[in-house]
């Protein structure tokens, strides 16, 4: 008999309701984004109030800052007790704690409904990452239980997952992450060159994105794209993709495509980036996440070495 854990994420990843009916994942417990005026407002998961291009518009203007903040305790508890009462383990993936709180805050949470509910596992992973790394941790948590994988087997396997999960893209404007404190500002102003696309993976060590190179606009970017996935990736049968965006839905769309003629690939969501994260990354953001065979090297440096050399084709 197959073990019904549950798997549930923060907002730091970015769903549709197709996405969790498909593989089976709770929706995310409600946190906030607070807007430009001053007014702080749920989060809204699935786009139902406004289009991701109105919201991403007015990011546009830089003296627009909306900032985001996790759900309160008290919501955390409740959404881990119903599962508990429920009579579920749950898997949670959060947002890289070096970019949010939600990893400590739902670690406290599980403690307080582990103590109730002492039958129950709760297991908190800090996914080092963000965006669309989190929804590949939790569609690969959906394959793991459909395989017949208990709770124990599958957690420890997405702890090493994790570690193997690569960004390819870009973010074209690097303002947003300066002004959260996620990026130098020297780095930064690289980002507001004219034409400059700087390019990053995911670093284990810093939990952040690293900027590993740099591309002179879009076609650039999208001739190297296969190529670094290819040298990264290992063997690509049987994996999954996500593609995510803010601003740049014709250039991941052209990522997607990519992605399909060339890897034909298992899984593959195509999401634009959610409130929560799009507070933090801005309109200029359009990026594949998948897992390699291999850890990403120590601070990225051989995913440096191979971009620079196809960024010298």
């Amino acid at each position: 008999m197959k073990e019904n854990f549950a798997i549930l994420t923060d907002a730091g990843g970015d769903f549709t309701r197709e996405i969790i009916a498909k593989y089976g994942i709770e929706e995310t417990p409600m946190s906030t984004v607070v807007w430009p005026d001053g007014s702080e407002k749920p989060t809204d998961l699935y786009w139902d109030t406004m289009k991701p291009e109105e919201y991403f518009t007015l990011m546009t203007n830089k003296k627009n800052n909306f900032s985001s903040s996790i759900p309160s305790p008290q919501t955390i508890i409740d959404r881990l007790s119903a599962l508990a009462k429920a009579g579920r383990n749950v898997v949670v993936i959060t947002i890289s704690s070096a970019m949010s709180g939600g990893f400590s805050a739902f670690t406290v949470a599980a403690r307080e409904v582990m103590e109730k509910y002492s039958n129950i596992k709760i297991e908190v992973i800090d996914s080092l990452r963000y965006s669309g790394a989190i929804d590949l941790i939790a569609v690969e948590a959906s394959l793991c239980r459909e395989k017949g994988m208990d709770f124990d087997s599958t957690v420890k396997y997405l702890q090493d997952f994790r570690l193997r999960i690569h960004q390819c893209g870009f973010i074209d404007d690097l303002f947003f992450l300066a002004r959260k404190g996620r990026i130098g500002k020297g780095k930064a102003f690289m980002g507001n060159m004219i034409g400059i696309k700087p390019l990053g993976d995911l670093c284990n060590e810093t939990g952040q994105t690293q900027i590993i190179g740099k591309a002179r606009g879009y076609k650039a970017v999208l001739k190297l794209f296969p190529e670094y996935i290819k040298k990264t990736i290992g063997h690509s049968t049987g994996k999954s993709f996500v593609v995510t965006y803010s601003l740049r839905e014709a250039q991941a769309l052209e990522m997607k495509r990519m992605i399909e003629e060339t890897f034909h690939p298992e899984n593959l969501i195509f999401v634009p980036v959610g409130q929560s994260t799009g507070c933090n990354v801005g309109p200029g953001l359009a990026a594949a996440f998948y897992a390699g065979d291999e850890p990403v090297s120590p601070m990225c440096e051989k995913e440096a070495v191979i971009l620079g050399e196809l960024l010298k084709k």
